[in-house]
């Protein structure tokens, strides 16, 4: 569906956008890159070569230190080498040439004996004679005890940190001491590196300034490279993206409904692009042909959807009656389904009776089994305490025949057994009610098992006959429920009948539902046709002979056909409603 807005210039340009963006966004980026590799190069050879011109200046500054070294070892070497032993004379006057050394202002000649004792110190004249061999530098490097270890070791340079003059702050200054092993001295000279320092600052500020050049000098070259780069990758894309841009205005036309489907793209090339106009042109000529066939076959379905009003207008009149004569016969089978339902419903109440009484005898069964299980019980209990009574007897029997031997015993004892003979009396005494008890109660309960007996056998009887009695009115209640079966039979069987034929009424009113629907559906069918027709007169497909419209007025039949309305037979209240089944086909033609 097009839109109000023209979207053609913003996809063409988003387009050409991206093409350009893929092609300049790595050139960009591998500009960026060199640019960045040449300053990266440039700043470290800066770095480097300034370096090694701090290391040459410094060398320099070394061997000026050790020439005036050797030049104050030639001074006194006249002296030195007149002498044999150690010439205190000799020694003094070599001091007095050392001491009065001066180069680069106000730099000296030192000089230490081997323990550690100063010789020679200019600067400081009330240290001389003394043992300096403790003396430490700011980093804690004892300076004396290592510059004599390097000179008894042939000589050589010594780097260490010593407070500057006028500022005390500790700064590198390099030695350079020699021995003089006949007197035991070592003799050396130091120079702070501070004016390197200022020198390599102004070297290092030019040679900032050199590549600061360099790089702008480089940036430039790469920005105007990159800008000509750019100008030809615009030119040749928007060459390129061109023939796209037509192809999507040529869509858009054709999108909005005004396109000229006659109308085919130049093959301006033999790549993917001119492989795309040809296609677009394939394209553009299918669909042309096709719409001419939409455009003939929307004249025939117009003519068709004529035919099938007038034919469901048919189908309505004989739908009408089939329905009203459905609805009489349906009505007829509900009476009569409401006639064997009732006669179903009384067999069903006499079956419910006769199963009442049936439980009733069933449960009489149970009772008198019950009472049955009872009397045979209390029989069993009778016989039980019967034996608990012998039991009873037999000790009473036992007690007696005791309590006599201890009568005959106490008789025995004479005067002292008196009072064991009274109560082996008492004891006989009470054995011999227990014995007369006991008996009673035999007695009682010899009556009591006879009449349990007798009771039981009248509940016997009494269960033969409730069995009996049960099973009459089993059988009856089997009659019974075989003459409700019959009825549920029946009124189902008429059921059934009255729900098909309810089920066929249901159907015809469908019929006629989906009759009317079906001409409706025909007028609906034509009006869409002329409207199809309308939508494809609007595009220009180069067979102005083709391009008759079908009449644009709906014919007469078709007006009586979506005017009429079929008037469906009211059912009656009473009537079962259709199943589901009926639903289910609502959608479906019923023809009967």
């Amino acid at each position: 569906m097009a839109t109000s807005s023209d979207p053609r210039r913003g996809r063409a340009s988003g387009l050409q956008t991206k093409v350009l963006t893929l092609v300049l966004l790595p050139l960009f980026l591998v500009t960026l890159m060199l640019v960045g590799y040449d300053a990266y190069s440039s700043t470290q050879q800066t770095q480097d070569a300034l370096a090694e011109q701090r290391q040459l200046m410094i060398e320099k500054r070394r061997e000026a230190v050790r020439d005036i070294v050797q030049a104050a070892t030639t001074a006194i070497a006249p002296i030195y080498n007149e002498v044999r032993d150690d010439n205190r004379l000799a020694k003094v006057r070599a001091a007095e040439i050392l001491r009065s050394i001066r180069f680069e202002g106000e730099n000296y000649i030192f000089v230490y004996e081997y323990d550690g004792t100063n010789v020679v110190l200019p600067h400081a004249r009330e240290r001389e004679g003394r043992d300096l061999s403790g003396l430490q530098a700011p980093d804690g490097a004892y300076i004396i005890q290592d510059m004599l270890d390097i000179a008894q070791d042939g000589g050589g340079f010594y780097q260490y940190p010593w407070e500057y003059p006028g500022t005390d702050e500790p700064q590198p200054k390099h030695s350079y001491v020699v021995s003089l092993e006949k007197w035991g001295w070592m003799l050396g000279a130091g120079v702070y590196v501070t004016d390197v320092d200022e020198a390599m600052a102004e070297l290092e500020a030019a040679a900032a300034a050199d590549l600061h050049r360099s790089i702008l000098v480089s940036s430039l070259l790469a920005l105007i490279l990159f800008v000509v780069i750019a100008l030809v990758a615009f030119a040749f894309v928007r060459r390129t993206v061109g023939p796209i841009k037509r192809t999507a205005m040529a869509m858009h036309d054709i999108a909005q409904g005004k396109g000229d489907l006659t109308r085919r793209l130049a093959v301006e090339s033999h790549d993917e692009i001119g492989n795309l106009a040809v296609q677009f042109n394939a394209f553009v000529a299918r669909m042309q042909d096709t719409l001419r066939d939409v455009r003939r076959s929307t004249a025939s379905v117009y003519e068709s959807a004529g035919e099938i009003s007038t034919a469901s207008d048919e189908l309505a009149t004989r739908t009408e009656q089939a329905a009203a004569n459905l609805q009489q016969t349906s009505a007829s089978m509900e009476e009569i389904t409401s006639t064997v339902n009732h006669s179903a419903d009384n067999a069903q109440q006499a079956n419910q009776l006769v199963q009442s009484t049936a439980e009733v005898a069933h449960q009489g069964e149970e009772a008198m089994g019950q009472v049955e299980r009872t009397m045979q019980d209390i029989n069993d209990s009778a016989s039980r305490i019967s034996d608990i009574i012998t039991m009873i007897d037999a000790i009473a029997f036992q007690t007696n025949i005791l309590a006599l031997n201890a009568s005959v015993e106490a008789a025995r004892a004479g005067e002292h057994g008196r009072g064991f003979a009274v109560v082996a009396q008492e004891v006989r005494t009470l054995a011999s009610r227990s014995s007369e008890a006991s008996k009673e109660i035999r007695a009682l309960i010899d009556t009591s098992v006879q009449h349990t007996h007798s009771g039981a056998t009248l509940v016997r009887n009494a269960g033969e006959t409730m069995r009996k009695i049960v099973e009459s009115v089993t059988k009856v209640t089997d009659v019974i429920s075989e003459i409700s079966a019959g009825a549920k039979e029946q009124s189902s069987g008429i059921g059934q009948i009255n729900t098909a034929v309810a089920e066929m009424d249901t159907m015809t009113q469908q019929n006629a539902a989906m009759v009317q629907e079906s001409t409706t559906a025909a007028t609906n069918m034509r009006r869409h046709a002329e409207h199809l027709n309308q939508l494809i007169n609007s595009f220009v497909l180069g067979d102005d002979s083709a391009s008759g419209r079908p009449a644009a007025l709906v014919s007469p039949a078709a007006q009586t056909a979506s005017s009429h309305t079929l008037k469906r037979p009211a059912l009656s209240s009473s009537r079962t409603a259709a199943p589901s089944t009926a639903d289910s086909n609502n959608d479906d033609w019923e023809a009967f």
